[in-house]
């Protein structure tokens, strides 16, 4: 086994899903920088190689199977001077002192290795919510999966899980999981979600239903899973009457509730939001330790994969900016922050002459929302102190699903820097 060893690098890239690798093609078509991609798993490509169709919409202009699009973007990143290092585990991160280098600690099949730096980039990405953290109580039978890991079972190892399947949730990712359970011939005796409302696009939430042939029970919780060796059924609660009631099966799928997988920023200089559980950052994408960023899941949990590959490339431009104009200063941030049910901001520091040059759209990755739950006939404004800075009216907002703020709109000349910005979620009278 090899010893702890010093080697060197410009960039080190922690993460192959589409944040990571994104970033990694951006810097190494416009530089000639030592980059070091650094993977956990045997393969690049993150999610997505167990997952469904419509990737690869946004950043490579075409629609692929989750598959196909992480095979592309491993291909693509594969034909760049980019060392690749899979089974690689970054262990921690030292940060440097101001204007010094970071360090990284790596443990692979060949060893420990520890590399200097002068950048870091974070593209973890996330994970789900399991049961646990969700403190569902009952029996501890097999039979009960997340949606990551009933996707790797299915996708990957050909294996069939059960016969009979509840899913626990209504985001996007419950909906993938069903089509799952079907490709691999599973029946879905319902849906459960806590909430009464969706926490997807209605629309599609009941046209699938339909086509399925499963129920979707909203505003009803998870009181107990039983069974022995094995899940035999789950024990439900309608909030609306108190209802219990029961519902037999031998599978239960967990889903949604992501959140970063940001172990590396704890006990670190590196600031954490404590409602995203992911790094503070800027629009640039920067952490509160300079020439760290991050990009992609880390920052909030799920978001779309290619959203997460655009903002792999916008930290790699923030890079690259950064080498090109090393003596650029820049003006003093402003915090922005969020009040209930609004679940958090992303960024979460802003840079008032960076933002009046902002433009959001469905192919830009910027300053985005997250609510705790879905509500129709809603108005978000925002305001600094007593200013009122913006407001827009929407007929419904989903749940746990990014919703883009047009900052550039916002009347900074009323920003009170002392106060920050907050942002609010109001129903409209009607």
């Amino acid at each position: 086994m090899r010893g702890l060893d010093k080697r060197h690098c410009d960039v080190a890239v922690i993460g192959g899903g589409p944040a990571g690798i994104s970033a990694c093609l951006e810097l190494s078509k416009s530089s000639n920088l030592n980059i070091a991609l650094f993977e956990s798993e045997a393969e690049l490509g993150g999610i997505p190689r167990s997952a469904h169709i419509f990737f690869g919409l946004r950043d490579l202009k075409r629609i692929y199977t989750g598959p196909r699009y992480a095979q592309e973007l491993s291909n693509l990143v594969r034909e760049t001077p980019v060392q690749i290092h899979t089974k690689s585990t970054v262990l921690d991160i030292v940060p440097g002192n101001p204007g010094e280098g970071h360090q990284i600690n790596v443990a692979s099949p060949e060893g420990l290795d520890t590399y200097e730096c002068q950048f870091v980039l974070l593209a973890t990405g996330c994970y789900e919510g399991s049961r646990e953290s969700r403190f569902i109580p009952g029996t501890r039978p097999a039979g009960i999966f997340t949606t990551g890991t009933l996707q790797k079972m299915v996708n990957l190892q050909r294996l069939r899980p059960g016969k009979n399947a509840l899913i626990v949730g209504s985001e996007h990712v419950a909906f993938s999981s069903a089509l799952t359970l079907k490709r691999a011939g599973v029946s879905i005796v319902g849906m459960v979600e806590e909430d009464q409302a969706f926490q997807t696009y209605p629309i599609v939430a009941r046209a699938m239903s339909l086509w399925m042939g499963f129920p979707i029970y909203t505003g009803t919780s998870v009181e107990g899973i039983f069974g022995g060796r094995r899940v035999e059924g789950v024990e439900l609660v309608d909030g609306k009457n108190g209802e219990v009631f029961q519902l037999p099966c031998d599978t239960v799928v967990v889903t949604g509730k992501f959140r970063p997988d940001s172990a590396l920023i704890f006990d670190s200089p590196i600031e954490e939001d404590p409602l995203t559980c992911g790094p503070i950052v800027d629009l640039s994408l920067q952490t509160s330790v300079p020439t760290i960023f991050a990009a992609g899941n880390i920052l909030r949990g799920a978001n779309m994969h290619d959203l997460c590959a655009l903002e792999g490339r916008q930290a790699a431009r923030s890079i690259l900016r950064i080498l090109k104009l090393p003596d650029l200063q820049t003006d003093e941030w402003i915090p922005i922050r969020v009040e209930p049910p609004i679940r958090y901001v992303v960024p979460q520091r802003i840079i008032p002459t960076q933002a009046k040059t902002h433009r959001a759209s469905w192919f830009s990755p910027g300053v985005s929302i997250q609510l705790a739950h879905t509500i129709k006939n809603v108005v978000v404004d925002a305001f600094s102190g007593n200013g009122a800075l913006w407001r827009r009216s929407y007929s419904r907002l989903i749940a746990n699903t990014t919703i883009p703020l047009p900052i550039e709109k916002f009347d900074w000349s009323r920003v009170d820097p002392g106060q920050g910005i907050a942002l609010r979620a109001k129903i409209e009278r009607t």
